[in-house]
């Protein structure tokens, strides 16, 4: 173990022997299965140099040719990750229809090399590009328990390890976790309601030289009482004064065998039976100096990082659990009679049926154009679109899963309880996995801070018109902010319409956007409202945007059913365009006609009487 240990972190020898040593340390490390066989795949394709993401650059108008090209997958490593994938898909299809235990499916998934795909592959890992690791959590959804497992504990909980641990940390957990030894899951959260990092209650003490004391409770630890292997934020106390800073918190790996760890208030969680949330308690727990990831106390970005939105993987399980969905809907609608007509004729079920089908399409190519562009390029800051993805996936699997039950009716509650399934499967996509107000609010103010640089001198004067009578008259000849995104070139001459509407929606949402800082200023960040209507606009222009450059390369290369495709991003487009519009019109308005104002205080007077003070429709008053 020590002679392995100081193999791998001399650098050297590592590129020299890695193979060699690697495979000889895990195989001391880990019993292999007898029919193991080692996946090799091509390296990860070099990465273009850094640039503006394309949400960002389209709002700008600083666009170029690579903007509109939708993401490909064609470096040799392509072959090598399908026909890896591929015995996974069967397995997944093999197992559908049987009852197969969680136990046996993860060791057989261990077997195919499930538990390797985001280690490094310093550590005997497979190193998934975003594109990959996607397609791989989509197909694992398939049950969405699994989908589940495989987030919250392996990606999440590795990815930390990888970014942020030391190389014996991933020297010592690494080949435990992928022998299925060791199962990481996070605790972060505190109370009933989640957490709130201006009141931790865990901390941790110095309890000898090397060695802490950690004490606190977490809740809703995913899957925690199957789990061995505790990523732990706890405030950090220093040992000499007894005082904490505000922001200083430290991670600890924790293992249960630590002693002092229980778990309690084990929820089987609807839709998710496998998975299991629960509380977990420290007392006392002695936790060894080196299982403190980075620096004590200055786990903050690290604690940060993971609450942010669009760090969850939602897309690849909410794509999959709508389209599970929609392959059993239909079926059954065809079957299905309605006054002796057949259902499916009915031009209202085809509309209802198309929109989910539209929904998942547009879900389909907002996600695997983000990820493609983060794999595309160097250090790409691809926060809001990684945000209003999932928020947009997670949301839009929610809406449609609800529309289609309305067709199946009783029967969903009757006959077939896969139905209900997923409807809890999309609910805890947005309320266990996500905040919506948290979503909405975190890409609203990025955007508006992003924007706020290149603006903030139009708005000053903009807001002090007396002052700068001159440029306020001039101001609308010039238009400054116009975007013209000159993308003929870059679609398919079919999509020319459909690229004005886009452009034509850009415009607007920077209207808008002007007209909030010109009439709020900075107060705009405390009007929730508005920041929403922000997130929404943004949303219908990425998903646009999506739509238009997947659709415009299958119609291009004429990929299977390419003409409906151009059809669906075209219609797609006309319906965003419409709701931007709508949209700009709210933000518009004056708070009193765009009903702000009308709900603001009705609820004030709800709040007062706390509970619905509306008089009943049979109410005397003679």
């Amino acid at each position: 173990m020590m002679l392995s240990q100081k193999l791998l972190q001399n650098n050297k020898i590592l590129n020299l022997k890695s193979n060699y040593t690697l495979k000889r340390y895990l195989k001391e490390a880990v019993e292999l299965p007898p029919n193991y066989q080692e996946a090799k795949f091509q390296p990860l394709p070099e990465q273009k140099p850094e640039r503006l993401s394309f949400l960002r650059a389209l709002i700008t108008g600083k666009v170029d040719n690579d903007v509109f090209i939708y993401p490909e997958q064609i470096s040799p490593r392509y072959e090598d990750y399908f026909n890896w994938i591929k015995p996974i898909e069967s397995y997944i299809s093999h197992c559908t229809n049987k009852n197969v235990g969680k136990n046996e499916m993860l060791n057989h998934l261990r077997e195919l090399n499930v538990f390797r795909t985001h280690i490094g592959e310093k550590y005997f890992g497979l190193s998934l590009s975003k594109t990959e690791s996607l397609k791989l959590i989509e197909v694992l959804s398939n049950f969405p328990w699994l989908g589940t497992y495989m987030v919250k504990n392996h990606i999440l909980p590795t990815e930390i390890i990888d970014k942020y641990g030391s190389n014996s940390q991933k020297l010592e957990y690494y080949p435990k976790i992928m022998s299925g030894d060791i199962i990481p899951t996070m605790c972060v959260y505190e109370g009933d309601y989640g957490t709130n990092v201006n009141n931790f209650k865990t901390y941790a003490v110095q309890h000898t030289k090397d060695s802490w004391l950690l004490n606190g409770k977490k809740s809703f630890v995913v899957n925690g009482i199957n789990s061995n292997l505790f990523l732990v934020f706890a405030k950090h106390i220093s040992h000499n004064t007894g005082e904490n800073k505000p922001d200083s918190f430290s991670l600890f790996l924790v293992e249960k065998d630590f002693g002092d760890v229980s778990c309690t208030n084990v929820y089987d969680t609807i839709g998710r039976h496998e998975t299991p949330t629960c509380t977990i308690s420290f007392n006392d727990t002695i936790v060894p100096n080196k299982n403190i990831i980075g620096t004590p106390g200055n786990a903050l970005e690290v604690l940060m990082e993971y609450l942010k939105p669009g760090q969850q993987s939602i897309s690849g399980q909410a794509i999959s659990i709508l389209r599970n969905f929609l392959n059993k809907l239909i079926p059954d609608i065809i079957h299905m009679k309605h006054f002796d007509r057949d259902l499916y004729k009915f031009d209202v079920v085809k509309r209802i049926l198309g929109e989910i089908s539209f929904s998942l399409y547009t879900m389909e190519s907002m996600a695997y154009l983000t990820t493609g562009m983060i794999d595309d390029y160097k250090n790409m800051n691809a926060d809001l679109e990684q945000v209003i993805t999932e928020t947009y996936c997670a949301n839009s699997c929610l809406k449609c899963i609800q529309i289609g039950l309305q067709l199946v009716g009783a029967r969903s509650y009757m006959n077939d309880q896969s139905y209900i399934e997923a409807f809890h499967d999309a609910m805890a996509l947005t309320t266990i996995d996500i905040n919506n107000l948290d979503s909405n609010t975190y890409v609203a103010a990025s955007i508006l801070q992003f924007l706020g640089q290149t603006m903030h001198d139009h708005v000053y004067k903009k807001r002090n018109s007396f002052q700068f009578p001159v440029y306020n008259m001039f101001d609308k000849i010039f238009d400054k902010y116009v975007v013209k995104l000159n993308a003929d070139e870059s679609f398919h001459p079919t999509f020319k319409h459909s690229v004005r509407y886009m452009e034509d929606a850009i415009n607007r949402f920077i209207n808008a956007v002007l007209t909030l800082f010109e009439e709020e200023g900075t107060n705009i960040t405390e009007r929730y409202t508005d920041m929403q209507r922000i997130t929404n606009m943004l949303t219908e222009i990425y998903g646009m945007f999506a739509n238009l450059t997947r659709a415009s390369r299958s119609y291009c290369i004429g990929a299977r059913n390419a003409n409906l495709e151009k059809d669906l991003a075209i219609k797609m487009s006309f319906v965003s365009h419409i709701k931007i519009c709508a949209i700009e019109s709210q933000i518009n308005s004056t708070p009193l006609y765009n009903g702000d104002k009308l709900y603001s205080d009705a609820m004030d007077l709800v709040y007062e009487k706390r509970k619905y003070s509306l008089a009943h429709p049979l109410t005397k008053t003679f």
